[in-house]
């Protein structure tokens, strides 16, 4: 066997060279680079340097060079002092500050107020605890010369302690309260945030409104104070005052007031107003509640006499004020005493009035009646186009001052109805404008569909009001309803429910009972027998979505839906909305466990109920948490940024995952959980962990933020 000493000599030695190796009993072969690789490289240092490493992270010294102030000597590093020529120039002492010293070749620092001791005062000199000097001129000096100017003002000295704490403003009671107040005295204001004070004699002057002075009579230049869109005072002149009157005088407009029953006037429902006497009533009237100056205007508009009574005197002697015309009234004092006073004088020309007429039903015939004035009428016409043309009264009633007589029917329009003296046809009167309205009848919007059996509420309009309707339903627009039900009518309205026996189109019919030509029909009405259908999967995994479906009737029932684990009775809570499109519905459900479930639909309007078969529910396989590398290999440093980590979710499900680092690879952490992100369609757990405060070895922790499926990673994390 050939010796090692016999083998010849390498000329040089490479990285790539091979060397035979033992190991474990079997011989390889290995190069020189992976026997060196371990091994600690020569360092090679200029003289002047320190050993050590600038670079982040692990790796090789480094050269380190000795800075200003401290210096190599005897392989001792010593300072040198040199780094005080770059220290900040103070510009003064303060008593705060320190000095360095050199106490027996021991570096130390000094308060700067300990410099005092250095010092002693002599006669006449003093030095109190700030470093003051002061100086007693009566111990060192003659007679005191003559006052010299004054000096500069020194610097402000340090702050003194705060005082105790005042008790503030106090709020008014009978302790505090005052009866007078003077100029001296202050009053409390708050200003830019803080209480403040303020003379009283700087507040309006000091003075309260009756101490002002009286004013001169009052002219144009007087001001007066005034807030403009704000709390802000400005003044304001009488002048511009007037102005701003004097544009809204003219817009003043008098109250209508009108009189329906007999009335005492009062000052503070009739003063200044337009009084209507829409009947024909008796006024009376109370000085004292109205006084002197009172005016009103009285306007008849009625078919009778107003009559003047207790309390108003009449210039004429005349009592009543005629249909159709107007007086003046107003209290007044003078030197013969206080009295409420119109006119009296009222027109002496013979008068019709008619009273106002309600309008009547179509063809209806009604009663006209009106008032007669200064005229003695045998005979009466009426005209209802404006005078055009003229009828004479059938049998008209007549008295000494009215008359009434039966008025034929009239078709639907507008009317008045005119009245005159057969004998004197100057003498006319109107009444007012009236309209007779056509009878009809409506039906207020039915629904499109309706389930069979369901009851059909209605309604709609009448006129005239009270006629009598009734309802019923046909199949036919062309055919009526071969039965009817009489609807309750309330003046104009009326209201009615009908419940359809079969299903089909049908179409709801309306009628005055007393004018059955009097019609109106709804809109075609669907009738449907209500059904409700629900279909399922046979079977599902506990935790994963089961989609439902099924079918409507009507189309536009909104259907709920939900699981349950028994298919004998409806369940009386618990339902989730389904989503329907024209009659057809689905809805995703998730059994919570693994079981034999049933899915339930439910329709609120129509009340059905319908179950499907059995889903057999597989109990969901156990969750498993993976831990992927790093997304970055690092270097990782202690407290700087933070580690992205990830990991499969495994079956996909949500997933709520939390993630802790430790140095541990054995015991779960107790501490420094945190929430990650459920992403990828709840394939994968996600965080960003912020790197560790401490340098180490780590290892990754997850598990479910119940405690779950914990897991650790099979790799560590090097933290420096």
């Amino acid at each position: 066997m050939t010796t090692l000493a016999q083998l010849p000599a390498a000329p040089a030695v490479g990285p790539s060279d091979l060397l035979p190796l033992s190991h474990g009993g079997l011989l390889y072969s290995v190069t020189v680079a992976q026997i060196t690789a371990p091994l600690q490289p020569v360092i090679d240092m200029s003289s002047g340097m320190l050993l050590g490493r600038n670079s982040a992270g692990l790796g090789m010294p480094e050269a380190v060079t000795v800075g200003t102030g401290l210096a190599l000597a005897n392989g001792i590093v010593v300072a040198n002092g040199a780094d005080h020529a770059g220290f900040a120039v103070q510009a003064a002492m303060s008593v705060s500050d320190s000095v360095v010293i050199d106490s027996g070749l021991v570096p130390g620092l000094l308060p700067v107020t300990a410099l005092r001791a250095l010092f002693s005062a002599g006669s006449g000199i003093g030095i109190d605890g700030n470093g003051v000097i002061t100086v007693t001129a009566s111990s060192i000096a003659g007679p005191a010369g003559p006052q010299g100017p004054a000096g500069p003002a020194g610097q402000a000295g340090p702050q003194g302690a705060t005082g105790a704490v005042g008790q503030g403003l106090l709020a008014p009671n009978t302790a505090n309260a005052v009866s007078t107040i003077g100029a001296t005295d202050y009053v409390a204001i708050w200003q830019n945030g803080a209480n403040a004070w303020l003379p009283y004699g700087q507040l309006v002057g000091g003075q309260t409104i009756n101490q002002l002075p009286a004013a001169a009579p009052a002219a144009d230049s007087d001001m007066l104070l005034v807030a403009q869109g704000g709390s802000a005072l400005n003044v304001q002149s009488f002048g511009a005052l007037w102005t701003y009157l004097q544009a809204k005088i003219p817009t003043l407009k008098s109250n209508v007031v009108e009189l329906t029953a007999n009335t005492v006037l009062d000052g503070s429902a009739h003063n200044d107003r337009l009084l209507i006497a829409s009947q024909p009533i008796t006024l009376t009237a109370n000085f004292s509640n109205m006084g002197s100056g009172f005016a009103c205007t009285l306007i008849n508009l009625s078919a009778g006499s107003v009559t003047m009574g207790t309390g108003i005197t009449s210039g004429s002697g005349s009592a009543s004020l005629p249909p159709g015309t107007s007086t003046s009234m107003v209290g007044l004092t003078y030197s013969g005493g206080s009295l409420v006073w119109w006119s009296g004088i009222v027109p002496n020309a013979p008068t019709i009035t008619v009273a106002s007429i309600a309008a009547p039903a179509p063809s209806a015939g009604f009663t006209v009646t009106g008032g007669i004035f200064n005229d003695a009428p045998i005979a009466l016409d009426y005209s209802t186009n404006g005078g055009a043309t003229w009828v004479a009264v059938t049998s008209p009633v007549i008295t000494a001052n009215a008359f009434s007589f039966a008025m034929p029917g009239l078709t639907a329009g507008t009317y008045t109805v005119r009245v005159r003296d057969h004998a004197n046809i100057a003498v006319q009167g109107v009444s007012n404008s009236f309209t007779v309205i056509p009878p009809s009848v409506t039906i207020a919007a039915t629904p499109a569909s309706l389930v069979l059996g369901a009851p059909l509420s209605l309604s709609g309009t009448v006129s005239p009001a009270l006629a009598a309707v009734r309802v019923g339903y046909s199949s036919s627009l062309t055919v009526a309803p071969a039965s009817w039900v009489n609807a309750s009518v309330v003046n104009s309205a009326w209201t009615a429910v009908l419940t359809p026996a079969a299903a089909g189109t049908i179409y709801v019919w309306a009628e005055q009972s007393s004018a059955t030509s009097v019609q109106a029909m709804s809109s075609a009405i669907n009738v449907v027998a209500a059904s409700l259908t629900i279909t399922a999967p046979s079977s599902g995994t506990a935790g994963s979505v089961v989609t439902v479906t099924g079918t409507v009737v009507p189309a536009a029932d909104a259907v709920n839906a939900q699981l349950a684990t028994q298919n004998t009775t409806a369940p009386a809570s618990g339902w989730t909305a389904a989503v329907n499109s024209g009659g057809s519905f689905a809805l995703s459900l998730t059994p919570a466990a693994a079981g034999t479930y049933y899915a339930w639909a439910q329709d609120p309007t129509s009340g059905l109920t319908a179950v499907s078969a059995a889903i057999t529910v597989a109990a969901q396989p156990a969750l498993v948490l993976g831990i992927n590398s790093p997304s970055t290999s690092g270097p990782y440093v202690h407290n700087t940024g933070s580690i992205g980590l990830n990991g499969a979710i495994t079956p996909t499900q949500p997933a709520a995952v939390q993630v802790a680092l430790s140095t541990s690879n054995t015991v779960v952490p107790t501490s420094g959980w945190q929430a990650a992100l459920d992403i990828y369609n709840d394939e994968l757990w996600a965080i960003y962990y912020p790197t560790p405060a401490s340098a180490g070895v780590y290892y990754v922790w997850v598990q479910t933020t119940t405690g779950g499926s914990t897991a650790v990673s099979s790799y560590s994390i090097t933290v420096t």
